[in-house]
């Protein structure tokens, strides 16, 4: 069995946990929609870093480990 930990995201770990939700939310788009979706937030992102930001600015961000 795997243990799974949140941890609190640090402020080190900001711009690399925004780069690998951005990661994840175009992986999903592909496996979704065989392709990448058409709505981008931003050139070649689904979701905007500044999205990402203000989502984790207005509370508590934890990164699963």
């Amino acid at each position: 069995m795997t243990d799974i930990t949140l941890v609190p995201l640090s402020q080190e770990d900001r711009e690399q946990f925004i780069k690998d939700n951005q990661e994840a939310f175009n992986y999903g788009a592909l496996e979704e929609f065989d392709r990448r979706d058409e709505h981008f937030e931003e050139e070649g992102e689904i979701i905007s870093c500044d999205t990402i930001r203000q989502s984790i600015d207005g509370g508590v961000a934890y990164r699963i480990m």
